[in-house]
């Protein structure tokens, strides 16, 4: 994970709006802008989301931000360019990294940063996102913070009105691929249904966690040393150095095959 800030520079020695985080693996943008913002202060592109007090900005509103502030793919001399910066293929972070962010409709650039180093009330708002999800059955879904909260969410009321979630709820296979999205910014069946960590936050404690659900949980989100390298696409060997360096954790271990928690093998915020 790459972070960065969102500084604008038409206030004096620069306003901090927000961060910029860039997920290499899944290659997506997720931004998180401080709440002391109001719908004038803030990006264009995000000004209807705070005029509703919304400060979370997921990856699809996210790439169209960064979409204003890169070359795009249609240029028709974008050969020469990739080539003159030393690109072999269109990269929106690379190019987005060479732009430093600047664009001709406003001020705003953006300034990387140590993720340590970023300001309390964004590390608290991070703190509940989602760290693992689990489908109980095909219109509920446990979901875990990372603040150690739980929820049991009904999704059919969670995104009632919106149809492009409709063949998910009627196909129980289907249902069951969900995961946590980049980052724990929220949980997903690809990239087009997303229901925010901040939504699902709204929902903690209320959650009624069984016998059949602990089994689910076990068989869907538990993985062997055999799966990790399945996942990562690498040897036994390097499984063992990442738990060796404390970069992988086992949750057991029993002579040369340990489990492990799926999400800390397909999380990217590490």
């Amino acid at each position: 994970m790459q972070t960065y800030k969102l500084i604008d520079n038409a206030w004096d020695n620069g306003r901090l709006l927000g961060y910029l985080f860039y997920y290499e693996r899944s290659r997506r943008f997720f931004t998180e802008l401080l709440s002391d913002l109001d719908e004038w202060s803030s990006p264009f592109m995000f000004s209807g989301f705070v005029a509703k007090g919304i400060y979370s900005i997921d990856s699809f509103w996210t790439d169209k931000f960064v979409e204003q502030r890169i070359i795009p793919p249609d240029r028709q001399n974008l050969g020469a360019i990739l080539k003159e910066n030393g690109l072999k293929e269109y990269d929106e972070f690379k190019l987005l990294k060479l732009s430093e962010g600047y664009c001709a409709q406003d001020e705003i650039h953006i300034e990387k940063v140590d993720h340590d180093l970023i300001v309390p009330e964004i590390k608290e708002r991070l703190d509940r996102k989602v760290s693992d999800c689990v489908a109980k059955n095909t219109n509920h879904v446990i979901v875990f913070f990372k603040d150690g909260m739980v929820a049991d969410v009904e999704i059919s009321a969670a995104v009632s009105g919106n149809r492009i979630f409709d063949n998910i709820i009627r196909d129980e296979e289907l249902f069951k691929t969900v995961k946590v999205a980049p980052g724990g910014n929220g949980i997903e069946w690809g990239r087009e249904r997303n229901i925010p960590s901040e939504q699902l936050y709204a929902l903690k404690g209320q959650c009624q966690f069984d016998y059949t659900d602990m089994i689910s949980f076990v068989n869907e989100r538990l993985v062997d040393t055999a799966k990790v390298c399945e996942m990562l696409g690498c040897s036994r060997q390097y499984v063992n150095q990442l738990v060796s360096a404390g970069k992988l954790v086992p949750i057991r271990s029993v002579s040369n095959n340990s489990t492990f928690l799926k999400s800390d093998i397909e999380r990217e915020d590490n």
